[in-house]
């Protein structure tokens, strides 16, 4: 079996100038081992300094930064971005809050950077729509940068061309301030790594009773199973996933083919061959093996033979109960797709809590053909009205899966909805805020969320 590399590909200078979201963060998580040179110095300058500190300061935005130490009007939006502020001034000595005031040489040459180029792409469709000139536009995204810390693209990602929802900005959380800040703050230190590390997070769930994808866990030369029963390949098609990854990352799909199970135009594989492939693959790095899942029947039209998936966004509440704040169904735009992350060309739409209905479904925002859709753009089937089968189930499995990683205040989960009922797929003790706050076409810091992510992190300066 191949080691695969991460379909996001290598980072060069141009995808970190317009932010590319997928392959700025997936070469942030590996080290940069995969960006060019001159895009690891750039990576290297914003991201500053990586593993030192809990809240890390990526793209450095100094204005914000500061203003945030500011009294604040009482907001849950308001307290978030202090408390985030706070944390990264606290926790660094002389040296590095030198460098961050230092950022305020760097920083206009990246706003200018990444508005240029985004202006390029998108600003004569956003024209169009709107009537808002280039030059207008950028003049809002130099406001939006330098009052909100919000950079070029997430002007396009959150419609802020629109002047109601420009209104509302101070209410978005950002992804630096969530991903590498606000969700390590609220981690307690005896949580470990049973959300990041799949192999890990399969073995809890199984202890817990939460419905989860059986795996056969491949690790160092050795493959378990976890349950009782020695481990042994499903008669169907087969799902691998590293232990660790983001994504869609170094998956494969092995297809049943009666004799054995073949990947591509290789010749199939039986059972014992294809376990011993394993286990020797599996002693330069860990994998899980599962069965490959299609969706319901109601919802195959939407997913091209991908496995599309709810993110559900869960809290733990003032009263230590577990409560559902925002859902969001992901799907492929294509049917060359391989997984239906939406920062990978996927697109998602907002779930009704109440009913498990849908609305209207996008992508990130940041090509020149985005728009809101009713029907799917490629297959024309319906998406806004539909309802989501086994719906009360999926709420009563996101919130029964919280309960057994009680350490940690907020996660999203990928759920699956099989023709049997929901599985969870897995568990982000860190959830992107955009893939929530982009299809659900609102804040997050002054939604139910906020309300809760302030009211966890004032308890725990305290």
């Amino acid at each position: 079996m191949q080691n695969e590399r991460d379909p996001v590909g290598r980072v060069r200078l141009r995808d970190v100038l317009r932010l590319d979201v997928s392959k700025v963060h997936g070469a942030i998580a590996a080290r940069d081992r995969e960006a060019s040179p001159a895009a690891r110095v750039l990576l290297r300058l914003f991201d500053e300094p990586r593993r030192r500190y809990k809240t890390r300061v990526l793209y450095c935005p100094p204005l914000p930064l500061l203003w945030s130490f500011g009294p604040g009007d009482g907001s849950a939006a308001s307290t978030l971005h202090r408390v985030w502020a706070r944390a990264v001034w606290r926790e660094r000595g002389f040296g590095g809050r030198a460098l961050l005031l230092a950022a305020f040489a760097v920083w206009p040459f990246f706003v200018a950077g990444t508005s240029f180029w985004l202006l390029a792409v998108n600003g004569a469709a956003i024209r169009r729509r709107t009537g808002k000139g280039r030059l207008r536009q950028a003049a809002e995204h130099w406001a939006l940068a330098a009052r909100h810390g919000i950079l070029p693209p997430w002007y396009y990602i959150y419609d802020l061309f629109d002047d109601a929802n420009r209104a509302r900005a101070g209410e978005y959380l950002r992804r630096d301030e969530t991903k590498g800040g606000l969700f390590r703050l609220l981690k307690q230190p005896s949580a470990g790594r049973r959300l990041f590390d799949k192999r890990r997070f399969a073995i809890r769930c199984h202890k817990f009773g939460v419905a989860t994808p059986p795996s056969l866990v491949c690790r160092k030369g050795r493959i378990q199973s976890l349950g009782d029963a020695p481990p042994c390949l499903p008669r169907r098609d087969l799902f691998v996933k590293p232990t660790r990854g983001q994504g869609g990352g170094g998956t494969q799909i092995w297809r049943f083919e009666g004799a054995g199970w073949a990947r591509g135009d290789d010749s199939p594989l039986g059972e014992a061959d294809l376990l011993e492939l394993f286990r020797q693959t599996s002693r330069s790095r860990a994998f899980l093996v599962q069965p490959r899942f299609v969706n319901h029947p109601d919802l195959a039209d939407l997913s091209f033979g991908v496995l599309s998936t709810v993110r559900l966004m869960t809290c733990r509440d003032e009263a230590g109960d577990y409560e559902a704040t925002h859902a969001v169904y992901r799907m492929p735009k294509t049917p060359e797709a391989r997984v239906d992350n939406i920062h990978a060309g996927g697109i998602a739409t907002r779930i009704d809590l109440a009913t498990g209905e849908l609305g209207l479904a996008s992508d990130m925002g940041l090509r020149p053909d985005t728009d809101w859709w009713s029907h799917h753009p490629h297959s024309g089937v319906p998406i806004r009205g539909r309802k989501l089968p086994h719906w009360p189930e999926t709420l009563a499995l996101g919130l029964r899966a919280h309960a057994a990683f009680p350490k940690w205040a907020a996660i999203g989960w990928d759920i699956a909805i099989l023709a049997d009922g929901p599985v969870v797929i897995e568990g982000n003790s860190a959830p992107d805020v955009d893939l929530v706050q982009r299809p659900c076409r609102e804040p997050l810091g002054s939604s139910r969320f906020g309300e809760l992510m302030a009211y966890h992190l004032l308890q725990t300066e305290r």
